[in-house]
Order: C-alpha cells, then structure tokens, then sequence
C-alpha cells in the first residue's frame, strides 16, 4: 500500500528530519572557516604594526635630516656695533660722533644662531691723520667669526670735521639749590679756586668765560658750611688739572626794614594822668630794621610813649620813645616829636551834677 505523498516528501521535495523525542534543541548548522588573508592584506598589517617602536625612531631620524639640510642654509641678520675713535693731541672733533652702525651679516642658519653681536669689538676710526671729510666705514674694520660676511654697513661713511685744541683759564660759578631757612639767605658762595685753566676747541672757547659746579643744595639751612664739589664743563671742554672746587657757603640772618602800622601815642610818667593831656599828632609811623625773625617777634609789644613829669603844666614839645623794642633792632619815627597840651577843665553847668572824680 502506498503512502501519501504529504507523509512521505516535504514541500521542498525532501523527507522532514526527524525531531528527537523529549525538549532536545536542533543541532547548530556548521560554521563555515574564515576567507584566507590575501597577500597585500598581509603586507599592508606588517608594515604599519610590526616593529612599531623602530619604524618611530626611523621617522623621527628622518624629519631630523630634512630639516638640518633644508634649514641650514644661508641667511642674514641685522646686528649693531659701536665705532670708537682714535683723536690727533692738537685737534678737537666737533662735528657729531658716531656711536653705532647697523651691520647685515650672512651666513649658515647655524652659525647665525649662536652668533652674539655683543661679542664684536668696536670699529675704531683713526682720526690722528685724516683731514675733515667723509671717512668710509668698510667691512675689513670688522672681524667676524668664521663663515659669516658683511653684506652691507648703515651708515656706510662719518663725516668728520676738526677745530685747533686751546687752553684757556676761566672763573668757577658755584651752584646752589634751594633756599635757606626763613630769615636766612646765602651771603656768599666762594669757590677754592676761583679759576681753573680748561681745554677745548678754539672755537668753544672764544665763547666760554666761566664753568658752574655741581648743584649743592642749602635747602633749610642756617648755618655757614664748607664742601667739595665738582667742575661741570660744556661738551668738549675738559679741566687740565683738577676737577674740583672746595666751595665755602656763608648763611647770615637776613636783615630786612619793616613798615608798621601807625600807632596811637600813650602818655605816661609817674604822677601824670593821661586824661588832663591832649597830644597831637595822636599816632605816629615806625619803620624797623633788624633781622626778620626778631623783628616778626618784636613788632606784638611795639608801643610809642612821651614820658612826662607830675610837674609839667605847660604845652611843649616832646620826643616820642619805643616800649618793648629789643635790642638789635633799630627804629624811625615819624614825626620823631609830638605836642602835648594840658586839657583846660570845663566850666561846669548850673543845675547840672558835678563831673565825676576819675579812680586813682
């Protein structure tokens, strides 16, 4: 008997497997091996992931001679140096210096780098036989280190121009700064000596009477004092012996005449009232002469007197003194006299109470 074709044939034209009884789980399909690694797969992992610690320094090495060949080649820098001059004894330069030059230098890169401008000598100029002029400034007046050249100098030449070398003597002026105390002042400021021979272009000289000193300060001061200080000469003018002055400061009080204010002119002596005098003119003008400060002490207690007697009864002229004046400080009146009267009693008023008895 035959079977039904659905028992028999799946619907893909082959049998059903067979399910193994109980829970089993169907066997895993098998795993196909991995493609095999071409050839440039293998060279290309090789060559970026092996040795890579070599392949690095390898690199680095050279990075390192690119740069030292495609850097060290030539370049220039700009550098400075001073020029320094040799004179002639019998003349003077007056034109102005020169002190510096801009030098373009060329070389290797690596020479360049540790080249150091401060290391170059100065140009030296000889002056002791040339003429006025244009004196060029050439690359041979400079010693460079080896493999570097000048290319070009800034200025390239200093014009020179000479005067004769005089002496001549001129006085010493002192200096001084500040000012003294209130009431002081610099009576005088000798110097020790009081010329001094100096040299210098003829030119320069002509013009030159005098040298000042240094500044020497007597800011506050009250008292004379002596000191050293030093001879100040123009540019291009020096002292052919020596450079400073012994320089004696004198302070004194300074005396001065002072104006008051008009005053009024008491009366006075012993057994005189005042109220039984009259005095014409009643005030008086003072003009005193002394030192400021005893004077700005003295002009509080100022009072201008006439002394009378208790015998006087008659009007009369008489001399107008100063109370309170000290000494040392002299004084004008004016007027130097004044008049005093003897007041007349009035006569009194009938009816009207008597005139009061003044207090002793």
């Amino acid at each position: 008997m035959s079977r039904k074709r659905s028992e028999t044939i799946g619907s893909m034209g082959r049998a059903p497997a067979r399910r193994p009884a109980g829970n089993s789980l169907p066997p895993k399909p098998p795993v196909e091996p991995a493609p095999e690694r071409s050839a440039v797969s293998r060279w290309l992992h090789g060559a970026l992931f092996e040795n890579v610690g070599l392949k690095a320094l390898s690199l680095i090495l050279a990075i390192t001679v690119f740069l030292l060949v495609n850097t060290d080649r030539d370049r220039e820098i700009t550098a400075r140096v001073g020029v320094a001059y040799t004179l002639p004894d019998d003349r003077v330069l007056v034109s102005e210096r020169l002190d510096e030059v801009r030098v373009t230098i060329k070389g290797r890169w690596q020479r360049l780098r540790k080249f150091d401008e401060r290391s170059l000598d100065r140009i030296t100029i000889d002056l002791r036989r040339q003429p006025s002029g244009d004196i060029p400034i050439t690359a041979d007046m400079l010693s460079l280190p080896s493999g570097l050249t000048v290319t070009s100098i800034s200025p390239k030449s200093v014009r020179v121009l000479f005067d004769r070398r005089v002496e001549k003597i001129v006085e010493v002026t002192p200096q001084l700064a500040g000012r003294p105390m209130h009431g002081y002042f610099v009576a005088e400021a000798k110097p020790t000596p009081a010329t001094v021979r100096v040299r210098g272009a003829a030119g320069t000289l002509a013009a030159l009477s005098a040298v000042r000193t240094r500044e020497v300060s007597v800011e506050g001061r009250t008292e004379s004092f002596n000191g050293d200080t030093e001879i100040v000469t123009p540019d291009g003018v020096e002292t052919t012996g020596q450079s400073t002055v012994a320089l004696q400061v004198q302070i004194d009080e300074e005396l001065v005449t002072r104006k008051m204010p008009a005053l009024v002119v008491h009366i006075s002596g012993e057994g005189v009232d005042p109220a039984k005098w009259s005095i014409a003119p009643t005030q008086v003008e003072i003009s005193l002469t002394g030192t400021v400060l005893a004077i700005e002490k003295a002009k509080a207690a100022l009072a201008p007197v006439v002394k009378l007697s208790a015998s006087d009864t008659k009007a009369r002229e008489v001399p107008v003194t100063i109370e309170g004046l000290p000494p040392g400080i002299g004084v004008k009146i004016s007027p130097e006299r004044v008049k005093v009267t003897p007041v007349k009693p009035q006569p009194a008023t009938p009816g009207a109470p008597p005139a009061p008895t003044p207090s002793p």
